[in-house]
């Protein structure tokens, strides 16, 4: 049984998706973004505060964790719950570095494709696949999970986008 995606924080509650609208809301991330990244201007490489990241960062960041979950669900669908070491937690901080100076079409498209990608593989799948599983050190989750975390992770990045660009423009 899949233990849901939950955030206090931006209020996303997993339950709250069934199968389509939750591949349905993968598929508009993309395009959400790229109308976000497009209203930034000049903004769109400032940080609002030293320990906040820009809207560049944050569209990059959720580009590469998408494509990490692409590449998760695709592990488990086609292996027998594999497992994978923990990834480190200086990984992001280290990849945002190079965030900063990212083309915001090419990051966009990028963006749009693996989530698009996502949600064809999960579909294609079919609902029963989803209670597949990957292990990535000491958690384990299945499919579903993988996909609501996908969508979490963006979603919470949009808001953290939004809210700093309206705080640079006041």
């Amino acid at each position: 049984m899949t233990e849901h995606e939950r955030c206090d924080a931006c209020r996303f509650d997993g339950t709250t998706y069934d199968e389509r609208s939750l591949l349905a809301a993968l598929r508009s991330l993309g395009p959400r973004w790229r109308a976000l990244l497009a209203t930034a201007g000049d903004h769109l490489r400032e940080r609002p505060a030293p320990d906040v990241w820009s809207a560049i960062e944050y569209a990059a960041h959720s580009r590469d964790v998408t494509a990490l979950h692409v590449y998760g669900v695709e592990q488990a669908l086609t292996k027998t719950e594999p497992v994978f070491p923990e990834i480190a937690e200086t990984l992001a901080e280290s990849a945002a570095a190079m965030y900063a100076d990212a083309d915001p079409d090419v990051v966009a498209t990028e963006l749009a494709r693996h989530t698009t990608r996502l949600a064809e593989i999960a579909h294609n799948a079919g609902h029963d696949a989803w209670s597949c599983g990957i292990t990535v050190g000491e958690s384990r989750s299945d499919v579903r999970r993988l996909l609501e975390h996908a969508l979490h992770d963006s979603l919470h990045h949009v808001d953290d986008v939004e809210r700093g660009l309206t705080s640079l423009c006041s």
